[in-house]
């Protein structure tokens, strides 16, 4: 593929996985509010517990071989697939073994958790496993910038886990209809992948192509490995210090606050595999990455200033009264993505250039201080001393990012793609805050309080940011013309 038609690609995947993303956000959004409804807060921290059991024990049956595959500049061989496949299935086999022998550990480090937690393990490592299988389509997927049907995996693999997890959950079955939905969801998934993008693995083991493979996952995969670290505070830590209960507000005020960070996942995902494709070209590259900073910045910031304005009585009435208590960190968290959402797009920036290390060294720095930051502020300030603490790291970091990219891709204009969303935040934000939240006594006017602030929102940014316009009408322009020349080719064929 030219450059014009990886560029073309890259859009059009752009607005399908965010077209997707906001149907999938609807899902995530209705169950995650039904289960918030239907579960107990501790039943939340239980399952955050058993996943991070599973995830570190993972972490170390994976080498990176998909990152790395993604990145190559050449098409990758039959033979370098079917051997990255079948090295990830026995890595998988032997996380899932360790974990049946194993999973009676996980009380030790965490006394209070229930019996049923080390079956719920044992669970989950079967979820593991069925995902396994699809990592080649996927990446086959990604290459081929195919982000249409990826996006249409992240829906039904959403919408599978709710559908099992919300009717498990209100039929009694607590925390098991998490873990349920997990093993639906893999299901669906996999067999979704292979149906989108088929392809027949054959007995192959290229050693000389994995060597070379191994070469950039490991660091890529050490960089992975550092960011879970950063994130195994909450249920590390968190579980033992705070309990299951207080574990359970945070994790849910953690999600809730992330929300919008989908977006900024799907932004990376295509981020990668398209500047590894242009990174001879670092002007366009450049341009590429202001433009992903710019449609991440607008989801984050005008999420953040929603959370701000009407986070009380979003918790209220859409979550009832029993999160209250997890408020004050909601707030701390939507402030930390403000600017937390720079991070995972120059991350992938710096994959695609072949400087995974870079990042790693960030990632060490910033997991460093988190760590202090939290067992400093916890002992004293106890939940809102761990997020405080947490949250810490977040800013500095991307902070420590902005320098980056000013050194190394110093044509990427940082500030112009930012300052139209940061306006909008700011106006929406205090329209919020000062008029509308203390009117708001139902879900009606909570509805009509949200589109207000998005009018604002909207407006503000377009008005500060003239080049969104015209790209926003130069689509609306272009998706015309394909539908009424659509329209045209079924008249004829008529």
């Amino acid at each position: 593929m030219d450059t014009a038609e990886l560029q073309r690609r890259a859009r059009r995947g752009v607005l399908a996985l965010v077209g997707r993303t906001a149907l999938v956000q609807l899902a995530v959004l209705g169950g995650s509010i039904a289960l918030a409804r239907l579960l107990d807060p501790a039943d939340f921290g239980v399952f955050a517990i058993v996943q991070f059991a599973l995830a570190f024990i993972a972490y170390f049956g994976d080498a990176g071989l998909g990152a790395a595959l993604i990145q190559k500049k050449e098409p990758p061989t039959q033979g370098e697939l079917a051997s990255v496949f079948w090295l990830q299935l026995l890595l998988g086999l032997a996380v899932v073994l360790l974990v049946g022998l194993g999973a009676g550990a996980v009380q030790l480090v965490w006394p209070g958790l229930p019996p049923a937690a080390v079956w719920l393990l044992r669970a989950l490592s079967l979820g593991l496993l069925l995902t396994l299988p699809r990592v080649i389509p996927c990446i086959l997927m990604e290459r081929e910038l195919q982000f249409g049907r990826l996006g249409a995996l992240d829906v039904a693999g959403q919408v599978a886990f709710y559908l099992a997890a919300v009717p498990l959950a209100a039929l009694g079955a607590g925390v098991w209809s998490l873990a349920l939905g997990v093993l639906g969801q893999a299901v669906v998934v996999t067999a979704l992948a292979f149906a989108l993008r088929p392809w027949r693995p054959t007995l192959a083991l290229d050693r000389r192509g994995l060597r070379a493979m191994v070469r950039f996952g490991l660091p890529f995969q050490a960089k992975n490995l550092v960011g879970f670290v950063n994130g195994a505070l909450t249920p590390l830590y968190g579980g033992v210090a705070l309990g299951e209960r207080r574990l359970g507000y945070i994790n849910w005020a953690q999600a809730t606050a992330y929300f919008p960070l989908k977006l900024v996942e799907i932004m990376a995902r295509v981020t990668f595999p398209l500047l590894s494709r242009l990174q001879h070209d670092h002007a366009l590259l450049s341009r590429e990455l202001g433009r992903s900073i710019r449609i991440c910045a607008i989801a984050t910031l005008g999420y953040a200033a929603l959370i701000a304005a009407l986070g009380e009585p979003i918790v209220r009435l859409v979550y009832t009264d029993k999160w209250l208590p997890a408020l004050p960190l909601l707030y701390l968290y939507a402030g930390a993505i403000s600017l937390g959402f720079l991070a995972p797009i120059v991350a992938s920036a710096l994959d695609a250039l072949g400087r995974p290390g870079l990042f790693l060294r960030l990632s060490v720095a910033w997991t460093a201080l988190a760590w202090l930051a939290v067992l400093f502020a916890t002992p004293r300030w106890g939940m809102v001393g761990f997020v405080a603490g947490y949250c810490l790291h977040v800013v500095v970091g991307n902070i420590a990012v902005i320098f980056v990219v000013r050194r190394l891709v110093p044509q990427a204009r940082l500030w112009p793609s930012v300052r139209a969303a940061i306006a909008g935040a700011l106006a929406a934000g205090l329209l919020g805050r000062l008029v509308l939240a203390p009117h708001v006594a139902g879900l009606g006017l909570l509805g009509l309080g949200v589109a207000a602030m998005a009018v604002v929102f909207a407006a503000v940014v377009l008005l500060l940011d003239p080049a969104l316009a015209r790209e926003l009408r130069g689509w609306a322009q272009s998706h015309r013309r394909l539908r009424y020349a659509a329209r045209g080719d079924k008249m004829r064929f008529r």
